[in-house]
């Protein structure tokens, strides 16, 4: 009989909090970023779409991929593998003063991020079928609250620098990584 609530279901939700709150945080200096970079109004424009659009592609695009990776080799395996993916997304831009560049880590970023259908698959597959509703309720507030904090503390940490908040993104992916990992 499985247990009511998994072990891993923490790690699950710490996982989807921190790709969540690290999206966030980028969310309000990204378009001044681009805007420095890319010298006037026109290009800024072009270049921003460019990113969000590819962004939201990628992940639109792998996250069946993804899925049916994590069946046949396992869910956190993957799970590691795109928060991996995303400490490395979210410091090209903290480095980079290249746009191509910088477009480029969204494709691959997005690609990567596609992993919470890999955590959302992770839940169904621990989860006791009477709590699956709660753990997955959980997972949802994990969204909620990474979508509430991470564009204030980007924007605060943005005030002062506007890469800050992809260092502060990058740091908490690779801690995220090194917590799934141990």
């Amino acid at each position: 009989m499985k247990r009511s609530f998994h072990p891993g279901l923490p790690f699950i939700l710490v996982c989807v909090l921190l790709d969540i709150l690290g999206i966030g945080l980028i969310i309000p200096v990204l378009p001044q970023l681009v805007g420095k970079l890319a010298g006037n109004s026109a290009s800024q424009a072009w270049w921003l779409g460019a990113m969000l659009v590819s962004y939201g592609l990628m992940q639109f695009c792998f996250a069946p991929t993804l899925g049916a990776l994590s069946d046949r080799y396992g869910r956190r395996p993957l799970m590691l593998l795109g928060i991996f993916g995303l400490s490395i997304m979210f410091l090209v831009p903290a480095l980079s003063m290249s746009l191509p560049v910088i477009l480029a880590s969204r494709f691959v970023g997005g690609m990567f991020s596609a992993n919470v259908a890999v955590a959302q698959a992770y839940i169904a597959d621990i989860t006791a079928k009477e709590k699956r509703a709660a753990a997955f309720g959980m997972l949802g507030a994990c969204f909620g609250i990474g979508f509430i904090l991470g564009p204030l503390i980007g924007g605060i940490l943005g005030e002062h620098d506007l890469r800050y908040p992809f260092f502060l993104a990058a740091a908490l992916s690779g801690l995220n990584f090194l917590y799934g990992l141990f």
